[in-house]
C-alpha cells in the first residue's frame, strides 16, 4: 500500500491505494484494470462461491461428539432445549436449530435472556427449569463459552450442555458436554471467522450428514437456514471473506429469492423494494432485529424468525418496526450525554444509572467511530452493578482489551469488534484505567490516522452503468471484503441540493460531463461540499435503485485535502 502524498480527508482518514495505482476514464479499463489490480479475472471463483466448498463440519473441535448426541437424540425423542442470546446472532442462530430440529422431528423448546434483568449468557436458573421439565439436551447459540456455573450446573444435574459459540475464550475452558468455538486455540475452524449463527448451522449440516449416513435424513433442507445466517453474519460484523462468503452469498440469494416468512413481513415493513445486499441488511433489517433485544425482549425477534405464520410475522414485524424508532431516539440522546461527559478524557469510558441497556452498546460504537478508538459504555442494573459495552474501529481487538481489564470484570465476552462485561464492585475506576493501558498497548505500531485504501482514480467518462454493475459482483461487500473505493481528482460541485438527515445531492462535473453523487450523514463534510467549489471526493460508484432505468450515482464517503 502506497500513501498518496500529504493526503488526509476532511474526516481525518491518511489515504493510500489499496494495489498499484490505477486511472481510468473509460468503464471497461477501469475493470479490467481493477480485476488485474487484485489479482482475479470475471471467470474467478471469488464471483461464483460454491455451498460445495464448505468445509467439512467434523473437522470442528467436538463436533463428532457434539453432532453424534444430537443426532441420538432426534432418533431417541429426545426433547431438547436451545439457550439463544437476544442480539441478532443469537435469535438468528436459536431460529435456525428450532426450525432444522423441529422438521428433524425433535420436542424443541428454547429460552432467550433479557438484556437487562439477565444480561449475556447462560443462567444456572434457566438449566435448572429445563430439568425439571424433563429435558437431558441442552444447545447454546452465541453464548456459553464463559459461563462456567452454566456448564457446571448442567453437570450436577445430568444435564448435556452443548455449547456452540464464538466469542473468545478465557484461558481455562468450561466443563460442558462439548464446546463447538472456532475460536479455542485448539480449533481455528473456518480461520475463526464464524458467527454464533455459523456455528450452528455447521452443528446442524454435521447432525444432518450422521442422519443421512443412518438412512434418516431428515425431509427437510439446510439451504432454507442460509437467509437468517447471512443476516447474523452481516449483523455481527464478521470478516466477509472464505466460509463466510459463501454462506452470506447464498443467503443473499435466498433473501432474494426464498426468504423465510419472517424476513419477507421484515422487509416488507422495512420498505425493502430492490435487491437485498449486505448493506440493506446491516442499515434496514439487523438493527429492527436487535431492537428487540435492545428495548423490549429478544423473544419477540426469535419469533420473527421462527413462525411459519404470515399474519403473526406481520404483526411482529410492525412491533420490531416500531420499537426501532424508538431505539433511534433514546440512542441519540445517550450518545449526547455520553460526549458532554466524555469532553475533557482521552479514554473513551463512561456509564450513568439511567442510561438504557440496550442502547449503551451503541452509543460506544458512535463514539469509537467518532474518535478512532474503541469506547466502553455502561449501564447500572438493578442490583447496582455496573454493565459495560465494548465496541472498536480497525486495527483493535475488543476481545484481547477485555481479557487485558479481566481483574476488573465479573464476567465479560467479546470478540474483535464488539464485547461486554460486568465491573467488579468499587473498580470502575481501575477499569478505566487498566481499559486506557490496554488501548495504549494495542496502539503500539499503528498510525496515527485511519487508513482510507483506494483502488484507483476514475474519469467521469468512466461512471457508466455497466462498470457500476459489474462491481456489484463483488458482493457480499463488508468487513475484510470492502467496497471498491474511488478517487475522483478535480471536479467540480455544479449543484447541490440539502434533503432531511444531513444528506446531500450533488451534481459532479468535468467541464464535460455531469455525474449525479449522494451524500449520506455529511454533515462534517458540508463546508468543503458548496456549489462552486473544485473538489477531490472518494466514494463508490453504484447503480441508483431509488431512480432506475440504469441510472447510476457516486456515493461520497469523504473529501480528500492536498491531494498531489
Amino acid at each position: 500500500m502506497v500513501e498518496l502524498p500529504e493526503s488526509l480527508t476532511v474526516r481525518g482518514k491518511k489515504v493510500s491505494w489499496r494495489h498499484e495505482a490505477l486511472h481510468a476514464d473509460e468503464p471497461l479499463l477501469a475493470w479490467d484494470s481493477l480485476l488485474k489490480a487484485r489479482g482475479l479475472d470475471a471467470l474467478d471463483a471469488y464471483f461464483s462461491p460454491k455451498l460445495s466448498e464448505l468445509p467439512d463440519p467434523f473437522d470442528m473441535h467436538d463436533m463428532t461428539k457434539a453432532a453424534e448426541r444430537v443426532a441420538g437424540a432426534i432418533l431417541a425423542g429426545e426433547r431438547i432445549h436451545i439457550f439463544g442470546d437476544f442480539d441478532c446472532d443469537g435469535v438468528s442462530g436459536t431460529a435456525i436449530l428450532a426450525e432444522a430440529l423441529n422438521a428433524a422431528g425433535a420436542d424443541v423448546t428454547f429460552s432467550i435472556p433479557h438484556r437487562a434483568d439477565d444480561g449475556h449468557g447462560i443462567g444456572v436458573e434457566p438449566v435448572r427449569e429445563a430439568v425439571e421439565r424433563g429435558v437431558h439436551l441442552g444447545i447454546s447459540v452465541d453464548t456459553g463459552t464463559t459461563c462456567f456455573d452454566a456448564c457446571d450446573a448442567a453437570n450436577e444435574l445430568s444435564f448435556d450442555l452443548i455449547v456452540s459459540d464464538h466469542h473468545l475464550p478465557e484461558k481455562t475452558l468450561p466443563k460442558a458436554f462439548a464446546l463447538l468455538n472456532p475460536a479455542r486455540e485448539d480449533c481455528g475452524f473456518a480461520d475463526r471467522k464464524l458467527c454464533g449463527t455459523g456455528v450452528a448451522f455447521f452443528l446442524l449440516m454435521a447432525v444432518w450428514k450422521l442422519l443421512s449416513e443412518q438412512g434418516k435424513r431428515p425431509d427437510y433442507d439446510l439451504r432454507t437456514l442460509l437467509d437468517r445466517v447471512a443476516v447474523a453474519t452481516i449483523a455481527d460484523v464478521m470478516d466477509l471473506v472464505g466460509v463466510n462468503r459463501i454462506l452470506v452469498y447464498h443467503g443473499l440469494q435466498r433473501l432474494n429469492t426464498q426468504p423465510c416468512v419472517g424476513m419477507a413481513a421484515l422487509m416488507k415493513i422495512a420498505r425493502v423494494k430492490s435487491a437485498v445486499t449486505a448493506e440493506t441488511i446491516g442499515f434496514y433489517l439487523a438493527p429492527r432485529i436487535n431492537a428487540a433485544g435492545r428495548m423490549r425482549h429478544g423473544e419477540e425477534a426469535m419469533r420473527l424468525l421462527f413462525t411459519q405464520d404470515s399474519s403473526e410475522a406481520a404483526c411482529l414485524a410492525e412491533v420490531l418496526d416500531e420499537t426501532n424508532k424508538q431505539r433511534r431516539k433514546v440512542e441519540v440522546e445517550v450518545f449526547k450525554q455520553t460526549e458532554l461527559m466524555l469532553a475533557d478524557t482521552r479514554v473513551l469510558a463512561v456509564h450513568h444509572k439511567d442510561w438504557h441497556a440496550g442502547v449503551v452498546g451503541l452509543a460506544a460504537g458512535r463514539l469509537a467511530r467518532k474518535h478512532g478508538r474503541p469506547a466502553a459504555v455502561g449501564f447500572i442494573d438493578s442490583s447496582d452493578n455496573i454493565r459495560v459495552s465494548l465496541r472498536g474501529v480497525s486495527g483493535f481487538h475488543i476481545g484481547n482489551l477485555l481479557h487485558a481489564c479481566s481483574d476488573c470484570l465479573e464476567g465479560f465476552g467479546g470478540h474483535a469488534g464488539a464485547g461486554g462485561g460486568s465491573i467488579k464492585g468499587g473498580m470502575w475506576q481501575a477499569f478505566v484505567a487498566a481499559f486506557g493501558k490496554a488501548i495504549e498497548e494495542q496502539e503500539n505500531g499503528q498510525s496515527q490516522h485511519m487508513e482510507c485504501l483506494v483502488d484507483g482514480v476514475l474519469g467521469l467518462g468512466a461512471m457508466h452503468t455497466g462498470l457500476a454493475e459489474r462491481l456489484q459482483r463483488f458482493e457480499p461487500i463488508g468487513r475484510a471484503n470492502p467496497a471498491c473505493t474511488w478517487l475522483l481528482k478535480d471536479v467540480h460541485i455544479a449543484e447541490r441540493k440539502d434533503l432531511k438527515g444531513g444528506v446531500m445531492r450533488l451534481s459532479l462535473s468535468d467541464g464535460h460531463r455531469y455525474v449525479p453523487s449522494i451524500v449520506f450523514g455529511g454533515g462534517v463534510l458540508s463546508d468543503s461540499l458548496q456549489a462552486g467549489q473544485v473538489v477531490s471526493v472518494l466514494g463508490q460508484l453504484k447503480v441508483d435503485d431509488w431512480r432506475g432505468n440504469g441510472a447510476i450515482q457516486f456515493v461520497v464517503d469523504d473529501v480528500v485535502e492536498n491531494v498531489a
